[in-house]
């Protein structure tokens, strides 16, 4: 596990340091890069609409370590499906306390869906090709 950024301070994955937001994302190996949280919550809205937290919930559930999107990163990604027509929102009224968003993909969501789920299949080949050329390198 790497201890240092990019500007040689205490990387937030250090398990002593104090975790804060970096520019560049730290090379440690260590959890998700944000941008794969955009087709998990495609696949999430393929199941069915859901509002934020059910997402977010759900987030988890799918790698508690690796997936744990802010809310406030969630929130922003979710107006910008629905401005790039990837998804749509609605107000739901119909249970107790306030309405609450929910969100549905949309027929270019599934597009976007379909494409990341190809371009995934991809980087796992790739990540399997490295993997075993790695443990003929290293004999791990």
């Amino acid at each position: 596990m790497c201890n240092e950024d990019a500007h040689g301070e205490n990387c937030c994955c250090d398990p002593g340091g104090q975790p804060r937001h970096h520019r560049i994302r730290c090379d440690c190996g260590e959890g998700m890069p944000r941008r794969f949280v955009r087709p998990f919550v495609l696949l999430l809205l393929a199941e069915g609409p859901s509002h934020g937290y059910e997402l977010a919930r759900s987030l988890k559930e799918f790698a508690p370590e690796g997936l744990n999107a802010d809310p406030s990163i969630l929130y922003r990604l979710l107006r910008q499906m629905e401005e790039e027509g990837l998804a749509t929102s609605s107000l739901d009224d119909s249970g107790t306390g306030p309405a609450r968003k929910v969100y549905e993909l949309t027929a270019g969501g599934r597009e976007a869906l379909e494409l990341w789920a190809s371009s995934l299949e991809g980087l796992a080949e790739l990540l399997a090709s490295f993997r075993k050329r790695y443990e003929g390198a290293c004999g791990s």
